[in-house]
């Protein structure tokens, strides 16, 4: 059985404003208490327009679009955040970079003095075994 068409869609332009095929659009407008009104005519492709303006896929384009420029909205403002971030990094580096070539000086000096003691105290060790030898000797001749 074939599908019928209702009587709604048998009548051209019937229900749906924006039927592309109705041609131009008048629009009356007045108010309730006053005699003063108003007459707009739109063309078709004003319709059309119209008609593309209150689709649904419209909405959702611009929902998107919306979507999409507040987080681009939001990472511009957190630029001048992480520029100032950066700054502050920068400068942690530099300090650690000057305490590394000070603790670099100081580990230089120390290894520099321990072999001076070290040295000291091989060469201290000979002159305490000669005083040492030359104490014995000398309280043995005593006697």
């Amino acid at each position: 059985m074939p599908h019928r068409a209702s009587w709604r869609e048998r009548l051209p332009g019937h229900g749906n404003i924006f039927t592309p095929h109705a041609g131009s659009m008048m629009i009356h407008v007045h108010r309730e208490s006053g005699v003063a009104h108003r007459t707009v005519t739109l063309r078709s492709w004003q319709v059309r327009a119209l008609r593309l303006l209150m689709s649904r896929w419209f909405f959702v384009a611009l929902g998107a679009g919306a979507m999409s420029w507040s987080y681009l909205a939001i990472q511009a403002a957190r630029v001048p955040r992480l520029k100032e971030r950066v700054t502050l990094l920068e400068l942690d580096a530099r300090r650690l970079d000057t305490l590394q070539h000070a603790l670099t000086q100081l580990q230089a000096r120390y290894d520099q003095v321990r072999k001076m003691l070290t040295v000291a105290a091989r060469g201290d060790e000979g002159a305490v075994r000669k005083l040492g030898s030359d104490s014995v000797s000398s309280t043995r001749k005593q006697p």
